[in-house]
């Protein structure tokens, strides 16, 4: 009986500590994100922008304010918000801690759907969000945790989990991978930053997926190629290798995307690609599948040379091509807009037009 009440009381105890182990994980990580939360609450701000609807029956012009989310992310002012709730506005201003404070637009890339805006004269008491590259993108299953202004309420935390990562949805391919994460993004959540539970910047929400209740967001180094072209230059300056891509089914059941047309005068011919060759990677990166294309090529820059490998007649072949910005006949991956059933929530869904010439 004894050695009976000595074995229960052990359970007990193991059962016990166990339990207080859990409740300890559990309290750790709720202060860990209050601590993401309160070390970056101070970087975000409220967006609002003014778009002209056309006349009214007095003739008045009738103005239409959109809202999001946007962080800075320079000392001196500079913002991320999305371009659609920025290009084209009006006017823009931005709200932090209950003032608002007037923009100046530095460049806007509806593609990615990305803005960079400058404040004016900004307030002295903000946090920057550091846009770190060497930030690797999330495994899947990871903590999402996201800061934004939903609503009218001041900067929020929602937390969520990394659910995919994505080249494209259904036909409709990405410029680049996204990240698919279970965070809803609903009124004036859309451009908010996406931290990991280190409170590292992992990417900028850039669409809604209302049908999952879900979000896309855009990864950190894409993030940074857009943002380093947009204030040097004011606009994405996409690069252009002239020629166009199809995949086919290997007896394997592999997949090759091969050169089904390469055009005249274009840096890919000046290079000495052909017709027909089995495209193996650019500029490092590996290409398995049609989708893969536009990714790499997106990391690739105007006038600058880039690495493509390939395989003619099962022989590997390595060739630099200087690209050329994209010239305005090539087909260009532009967002869309599905309207859900609140006009003032962010309902974007953006998907991209699938091109297959690059």
């Amino acid at each position: 009986m004894l050695r009976r009440l000595l074995c229960l009381t052990l359970c007990l105890l193991s059962v016990y500590s166990v339990s207080w182990g859990n409740a300890n994980n559990a309290l750790a990580l709720q202060q860990r994100l209050i601590e993401v939360y309160q070390q970056n609450q101070s970087a975000i701000v409220r967006v609002k922008a003014a778009y002209p609807e056309g006349e009214s029956v007095d003739g008045s012009t009738q103005v239409t304010l959109r809202v999001g989310t946007g962080f800075f992310i320079s000392k001196e002012g500079h913002v991320l918000v999305s371009a659609s709730r920025a290009a084209g506005a009006t006017r823009v201003w931005v709200e932090f801690k209950g003032k608002s404070y007037a923009t100046e637009a530095v460049g806007h890339d509806r593609q990615t759907n990305i803005s960079v805006l400058k404040v004016i004269d900004p307030p002295k008491d903000f946090t920057i969000i550091p846009i770190d590259t060497s930030v690797k993108h999330p495994a899947l299953g990871s903590i999402a945790y996201a800061i934004s202004c939903p609503l009218d309420f001041e900067p929020s935390p929602s937390m969520g989990i990394v659910t995919g990562m994505d080249k494209k949805l259904g036909n409709k391919v990405f410029p680049t991978e996204y990240i698919r994460t279970s965070i809803s993004v609903d009124a004036g959540q859309g451009g908010c930053p996406v931290l990991d539970i280190n409170g590292r910047f992992i990417g900028m929400t850039v669409a809604s997926i209302p049908d999952l209740d879900a979000s896309y967001c855009l990864p950190v180094d894409a993030l940074a190629r857009v943002r380093d072209d947009l204030m040097f230059s004011g606009q994405m300056i996409h690069s252009w290798m002239g020629f166009e891509v199809a995949e086919i089914l290997n007896t394997d059941d592999t997949h090759a995307v091969y050169l089904s047309r390469v055009l005249d005068e274009s840096p890919a011919s000046t290079a000495g690609l052909e017709e027909g060759d089995h495209l193996v990677s650019i500029a490092g990166r590996l290409i398995d599948d049609v989708s893969d294309v536009p990714g790499a090529i997106f990391f690739t820059r105007a006038n600058q040379f880039a690495s493509i490998s390939i395989l003619r007649d099962g022989e590997p072949m390595d060739f630099s091509i200087k690209t050329l910005p994209r010239p305005d006949f090539a087909p260009k991956i532009e967002l869309k807009e599905f309207s859900q059933a609140a006009k003032s929530a962010d309902e974007v869904v953006e998907s991209v037009e699938a091109t297959s010439i690059q």
